[in-house]
């Protein structure tokens, strides 16, 4: 029998035995990771957690990575802590010295860095330590390979997060990444370079937090259901250099329900228009919109989903702080997705935007990159906006750029401004191969746009004139005048006159369709139930404008008090992080941001100013709007259970729609793809001054943007408005030696709009009449102060007008403030002026038109007793003469005038002569320009 101590005896004599066994079993283990590269030394090589961790990162690599290049990799172990035991590239924390030989590695300490630390909260400390452990030795391999194939510098990987390099845009001095919001990134680290994005995202990747637990996150909280691009991306790198194989996707259950890849039809863009009223939309808005076929869970309309490419600004008060934070990246630009009901709601209803369609030819391995592209960028997609350059259109180009296959991208149109209409210009010139048919435009027209209802009233207006026209000759005269009575009243101004004549409506229309013969008795029903239809629509468009006036007063009275609210700009980027972090949380919450619920919530609790007079007149009449359009329903609903009940709606609504996008189609024909930006023209003729000999003349024209009224433009702006930017005309004379510069005119910014609103939608005088305002400079040598800049004003009294614009005739009469200037004088001058504005479309394509301006200025200039007046005019033609190649042809030809001098009568003392009238200088030419797209 043994004693206590003789036990105690063999286990200590025992004991160096088995230190010795475990000694040299992990000397043997560290000898073998030396032989594939991978050289621990003292502390590192003596911690046998350690080298149980580096063992099981190397054998989370693909086997063709684990012999890597470079030589060997040291691994240094501190004994001081650092953030999740790794370094964070300072002096006192280096990752790496002696290049990328010498690797170190800390002891572990928790790490403040959000991202890194988000999806391993179920991990113990312990567990949370292998796991940086093993992601160590992938950072470091990955490191080596990417030091031989630079793949960090390809597109496919440099596209995902906007990788740019330096001066590769203006004000971008190092290489920095469009997307600035840390959880874009595997770690804070990635932060630094696209080759750290890479390395830091390998990490992540190939030692998921599930390989600790696999209990750690549920399935769409895992990387691969998170990361679809960039995992997508490394692995092609990967087998592109021999690396690795791809295999097909795991399902992802949240991301799988959403995209419903089975069902997609195709995408497009969408382009929010200007409405011709509103200066502050003028560029219009770009979106996507994924269209989904009819699954077995029927979804309206008003549910199907698009992607607003917008930037949060919150509350703020639209004055010149929000100008400025839009110019100068104080907003994050953001992905959105929200349904096609709340852009409706925001954009056809309140703002009054008719929406185009474009069809984008994408493959099917594209369209579900996209798929993956949106749902990621939603989640981490954060990009500072800039109005001029980072706006919607480089928004939907990055995003755009991101799923494009064999490395395919599309520049944007400009480096200093990046236009939305151009942006659809530099798509629609790139020709792909899609999923079906021959190679095409990668974007196309669809002829079929959302109406704002603005725009729907102004077609039903037409369309019930049309019908109470078709009922003559087929119903009596006595109801028909008292229709036509009602529909007098139906255009007034004052919403409770028109609420009369809904009143009376169901009993007149009753008594017309009464008088109406057996054989055209159907015709009549049906065309009574038209006008009805379109009465009531237009009456929806006025509800839905003063609706809008009604938020922007409600938005004035809460802002003037300048209390905190919710719904900051700083608070919604937070909240929307926050929101997104956990997809387990996502998946509970209705994720969808509508901007206009947002402030009428806001408004909803916060205290707000009594409103003004004025403001109150309009929140009175918008009462009164709504309690009319409830009686236009209520007379169109008891016509539809009476007289109506027979009329087939849903034909009706079908053949109302065939009209529309038979207008459009035929419009759409004829309509030149291209919007006005980028424009360059260059002339050449002859000139016919005061004195001497007529002189050639060359002239070249360059615009950032020009669309004139009446353009039909695919890309461009509605017919009805007009917009220069950047527009001017820089005219030589040619002879030996250097040119000589006869004029420049440069157009910094003008618009103009004929665009009224409907007679029953008319609030004011205004609302009756376009307007127009620009600022300009030039020169002519020809006059005794060559320089001047202008400011002018106008109000535009439109005579006649086409549909579309396409023939129009208007009048304008404002004023105008200009500096005259040499080098040694100086004078203001004022005055009014009047214009003459008209168009008429010729036949062939809608660019084809003759145009005719003319305008008179007199003006006080200080210092001079007379009045000065400058009388000028041009016509020009416009010929489209079609493609050659890849260019179009824009022919030019033009004639213009301009006079300024004085019309003061002679004194005695003058001569007696009459062109003492008429002094001044003259400018006349003629000039034939040629334009190419």
């Amino acid at each position: 029998m043994v004693s206590r101590h003789g036990v105690w005896l063999v286990v200590l004599l025992a004991l160096p035995a088995w230190a010795r066994a475990d000694e040299d079993s992990l000397a043997a283990r560290v000898h073998a990771l030396s032989r594939v590269g991978l050289v621990l030394r003292d502390a590192a090589a003596r911690d046998a957690v350690l080298v149980r961790e580096v063992e099981a990162g190397l054998q989370s690599l693909p086997p063709a990575m684990r012999r890597f290049p470079g030589g060997p990799l040291e691994l240094v172990l501190h004994a001081e802590s650092a953030p999740l035991g790794l370094g964070d590239g300072t002096e006192t924390r280096p990752d790496w010295s002696e290049g990328h030989a010498r690797f170190h590695l800390y002891q572990y300490a928790p790490s403040k860095d959000r991202r890194a630390t988000l999806r391993l909260s179920r991990l113990k400390d312990e567990e949370a330590e292998r796991l940086w452990r093993r992601r160590a030795v992938v950072h470091a391999v990955t490191q080596r390979w990417e030091d031989v194939f630079a793949w960090s510098r390809q597109t496919r990987w440099r596209r995902l997060s906007g990788w740019m390099k330096p001066f590769e845009r203006p004000l971008v001095w190092k290489e920095q990444a469009r997307l600035h919001y840390a959880g874009a990134f595997s770690r804070e680290r990635g932060q630094h370079s696209a080759a750290l994005d890479l390395v830091t995202f390998a990490e992540e990747l190939f030692v998921p937090v599930e390989s600790l637990r696999g209990d750690a996150l549920s399935v769409d909280e895992q990387v691969r259901c998170q990361e679809f691009s960039k995992t997508r991306a490394l692995t092609e790198l990967l087998e592109s250099s021999g690396l690795g194989t791809g295999s097909a996707r795991a399902p992802c259950p949240a991301f799988d329900a959403w995209a419903e890849r089975d069902l997609l039809s195709h995408l497009e863009v969408l382009m929010v228009a200007a409405t011709g009223r509103q200066p502050e939309s003028l560029f219009g808005h770009l979106l996507l919109r994924p269209v989904w076929r009819e699954g077995a869970q029927v979804r309206g309309p008003s549910f199907e989903r698009v992607v607003q490419l917008v930037a949060l600004t919150g509350m703020e008060p639209k004055g010149l702080s929000y100008v400025v934070k839009g110019m100068t990246g104080s907003y994050d630009t953001v992905f959105l997705t929200g349904t096609l009901g709340d852009l409706a709601h925001e954009s056809l209803e309140l703002e009054q935007r008719t929406i185009r369609r474009f069809r984008l030819r994408l493959t099917h391995g594209e369209e579900t990159r996209m798929l993956e592209r949106i749902w990621e960028l939603e989640r981490r997609g954060y990009m500072g906006y800039y109005f001029f350059t980072d706006n919607c259109a480089s928004a939907l180009l990055f995003l755009l750029n991101g799923v494009l296959e064999n490395d395919r991208q599309v520049r944007p149109p400009g480096l200093m401004w990046v236009l939305p209409s151009a942006t659809l210009d530099v798509l629609a010139k790139l020709e792909v191969l899609g999923k079906a048919g021959p190679a095409g435009p990668l974007l196309e027209l669809i002829p079929d746009a959302f109406e704002s209802t603005g725009e729907r009233a102004a077609r039903a207006d037409k369309t019930r004139r049309e019908a109470l026209e078709s009922l003559s000759g087929h119903v009596d005269a006595r109801p028909l005048s008292q229709l036509l009575s009602l529909h007098a009243q139906l255009q007034s101004r004052e919403p409770e006159v028109r609420g009369e004549a809904y009143a009376a409506l169901p009993r007149v229309v009753t008594a017309v369709l009464d008088t109406a013969t057996p054989s055209a008795r159907a015709t009549v029903r049906q065309t009574l139930h038209a006008y009805v239809a379109h009465a009531v629509r237009v009456e929806r468009a006025a509800v839905d404008r003063m609706d809008g006036e009604r938020l922007r007063i409600e938005r004035q009275r809460l802002l003037a008090l300048k209390t905190p609210v919710a719904g900051s700009a700083e608070a919604g980027i937070r909240e929307r992080q926050r929101v997104f972090e956990r997809e387990d949380a996502l998946q509970r919450k209705l994720a969808v941001l509508d901007r206009t619920a947002l402030l009428q919530q806001a408004l909803a609790t916060a205290p707000r100013r009594p409103p003004t007079p004025e403001e109150l007149k309009i929140l009175v009449r918008a009462e009164r709007t709504e309690a009319t359009f409830i009686r236009a329903t209520d007379a169109q609903g008891a016509l539809n259970d009476g007289v109506f009940a027979d009329v087939d709606a849903v034909a009706f609504l079908g053949e109302d729609r065939r009209r529309k996008v038979a207008d459009e189609t035929r419009w759409a024909a004829s309509a030149l793809r291209e919007s006005g930006a980028a424009r360059t023209v260059v002339s050449v003729g002859v000139g016919f001054p005061d004195t001497g000999a007529v002189r050639p003349l060359v002239s070249v024209r360059t615009a950032g943007l020009a669309e004139a009224l009446g353009d039909a433009r695919q890309h461009g702006f509605q017919a009805s408005s007009e917009l220069r930017v950047l527009d001017g005309e820089l005219s030589l004379e040619p002879r030996w030696g250097p040119p000589r510069v006869v004029s420049t005119d440069m157009t910094l910014v003008g618009y103009r709009t004929l665009q009224r609103e409907p007679l029953a939608l008319r609030g004011s005088a205004w609302d009756s009449l376009g307007w127009g305002a620009e600022a300009r400079v030039a020169t002519d040598t020809a006059r005794a102060e060559p320089y001047r800049a202008t400011v002018q004003a106008e109000a535009l009294v439109v005579i006649d007008e086409a549909a579309r614009f396409s023939r129009f005739t208007a009048v304008g009469v404002g004023g105008l403030a200009r500096m005259h200037w040499s080098q040694t004088s100086l004078a203001p001058a004022a005055g009014p002026r009047f214009s003459l504005t008209h168009r008429t479309g010729l036949p062939g394509s809608g660019a084809n038109a003759v145009r005719l301006e003319a305008a008179w200025a007199p003006t006080w200039r200080l210092g001079d007793a007379r009045l000065t007046h400058e009388a000028g005019a041009w016509l020009q033609v416009e010929w489209w003469l079609g493609r050659a190649g890849p260019f179009g042809v824009l022919l030019t030809p033009r004639a213009q005038a301009r006079w300024e001098g004085s019309l003061a009568p002679p004194s005695r003392r003058d001569s007696p002569a009459p062109s003492t009238w008429w002094s001044g200088t003259s400018d006349r030419r003629l000039l034939v320009g040629v334009e190419l797209r």
